[in-house]
Parts: C-alpha cells; structure tokens; sequence
C-alpha cells in the first residue's frame, strides 16, 4: 500500500498553484522577502496540501530547470537572467514561470500517472481554484472532488457543490462522474450539486449531456436536471440560468426544491447540522433565501419560511411543525 506522502507526491498541483510556487521560490530565497511576506508564505504552504507539493517540485528540481535554460536561452527573460544576484534557484523559478502554462513542464519534473488529485472543503468554506487556463471550479462547503486525470478532463464529485466555468479557451471538454450519473460537457458553465436522495445539475451557459445507463438527456441553458438515486430517474426543468452559482453569495434560490435540499444547501453554507425532525411543509419551495452568514439568524429564517420552527441540538438545529 502507497504512503500517505507518496500519494501526495504523485499529485499534480495545478498550473496556478505552479506559478504560484515558484513565484515564492524567487522571491524567498532572493533574500527580498520581509517578515510579514514570509508569514504569508507559510500560510500559504498550510492553505491545501498541493501548495507544498508544488513548492517540492520546484525546489527538487532546479538542476532541469537550468539545463533546459541552459539548451533554449531563447525561451527566457534576458534581464532576469543577467543579474548577478540570481543564483541557479532563481534561474528555475524563472524558467518555471515560462514553462508553467504547459501541461507538463519537463520530462520527469512532473509525474506521468495519472494520479487523482483531491480537493476539498471544510465546514462553511468556500473554494475557487483554476484547475487550468480557461477552467475553473468553485467548491462549496463540506464538498469532495477529485480531479481524476492528469489533463484535467475527468473529475468525480464525492460529495457537496461544485461550479464549474469552463471557457473557449479550454476546447477539449470534462467528463465529471456524480455516483451512477455521468456529465459531459463541451465548454459551459454549469452547478452540480450530490445530496443522499437526489443529484441536481443545471446549466447556465452552452450545453451538458446527463447519462445513467443507456438513458441520455442533454441539458441546455436555463434546464435543471433532478436525478432521483432511488428510482434511477432524470427530470428535467426551466429555471433562471442567472440565478446559477448564487450560493456563492450566500443566496439561495429556488424554483422547485424539496425541503431535504433546502435544508442541504443551507447546512453546506452554514456549516451546522439542519434535521428536518417533525416538519412537513408543502412538497416544492418556490422563493429566494438571502443567508447572512450568522446560523441563528438563518436557520430561524429558513423554518419561518418552511412554517416550521427551529430548535438547538446536540448536533446542530431540528426543526418541527
């Protein structure tokens, strides 16, 4: 069985998280940081596991760096490289500046499985990461993705939210797995949301095609696919393709949802624990909820709104009739 630190070492860190490395490498050991640069520096090595991975690979692998600086002179920034305080750390983080945008940087620097690549989230946080040029996620509280390819084309929703942006300039298109669900997309963007009963994808630009067996339905803009995992069912419905991706902002909305689901969302941004207990409003809320960030508040928003009311638990809130 694999080690815990040889799994994180065959993990292939983003291009941003790349750039990002070597941006440190220079300026840390230029001797140009000051005292409060370097605490940024360790809070950004504590930020993901992947930061230090990144940092890892540039700082092992100076000695490539130069030797390709040394076989294409052609390819690097002149006036970096002719300042004598530049030392061969230096000339790496640069040439790895150069090189970052590539999907693989140098024969070996990187490695060549495709080992998948984990990203999550804890209770409340949110997430934004440029997977690569032009494709970008953004993941919700208490969400599990895992970035099953080295190009960036497969990824596996294990649990929570996740938007996905993914530009013209990214052309090849992702497959993203969600249980038995299968989503291909071709340049969009779209909202993927896991919950134990249900999976709900909805489209707010371009087009995704939705597969469970040999049932196949595509999705364009301004539709919400609703997968029943029980029944092993696809429903699909109209909402307001701007109204996709709002519980970025803390803002809920709702054309047709169970309270199972509002509940979800709302524990997912919230970070507590919400159990409908006793209650029993109508089967679909219709209407917008505007979190403010304070559970109290929201959570005696959310059962007034529900015609319910809310109580403390040890784990959390139950509401009841």
């Amino acid at each position: 069985m694999a080690s815990k630190d040889t799994d994180m070492a065959n993990q292939r860190p983003s291009d941003a998280i790349m750039k990002r490395a070597a941006e440190w490498r220079a300026k840390l050991h230029a001797g140009e940081a000051l005292a409060g640069e370097w605490a940024a520096f360790t809070d950004w090595m504590d930020g993901a596991p992947e930061h230090a991975v990144a940092y890892d690979i540039v700082s092992e692998n100076e000695s490539a760096f130069v030797d390709y600086l040394e076989q294409y002179p052609e390819e690097t920034v002149e006036e970096e490289v002719t300042k004598p305080r530049w030392q061969p750390w230096a000339i790496a983080a640069s040439v790895a500046l150069l090189l970052i945008t590539s999907v693989a940087l140098l024969p070996g620097v990187l490695p060549s499985n495709d080992e998948p690549v984990r990203l999550a989230t804890g209770s409340a946080e949110l997430r934004q990461i440029e997977i690569a040029s032009d494709l970008n996620v953004t993941l919700n509280g208490e969400t599990e993705l895992v970035q099953a390819s080295r190009d960036a084309s497969e990824f596996e929703l294990i649990d929570g939210e996740v938007l996905f942006a993914v530009g013209p300039e990214y052309s090849s298109g992702i497959r993203v797995v969600v249980g038995d669900l299968t989503i291909v997309d071709r340049g969009t963007v779209f909202n993927v949301s896991k919950g134990s009963s249900e999976y709900r994808i909805s489209v707010s630009e371009g087009a995704v095609e939705l597969s469970h067996g040999e049932q196949v339905i595509t999705l364009q803009a301004g539709q919400i696919g609703t997968f029943d995992v029980k029944a092993g069912s696809l429903e699909v419905a109209r909402f307001d393709p701007a109204t996709i991706g709002r519980w970025t902002e803390r803002r809920l909305e709702y054309t047709r949802a169970s309270i199972d689901q509002v509940l979800l969302d709302a524990s997912r941004s919230l970070g507590v624990s919400i159990d409908k207990g006793s209650c029993s409003p109508p089967a679909d809320f219709v209407g917008t909820i505007q979190l403010s960030g304070s559970a109290d508040e929201d959570v005696s928003l959310i059962a007034d709104l529900l015609g319910c009311t809310a109580q403390t638990s040890p784990d959390g809130w139950v509401f009841a009739s």
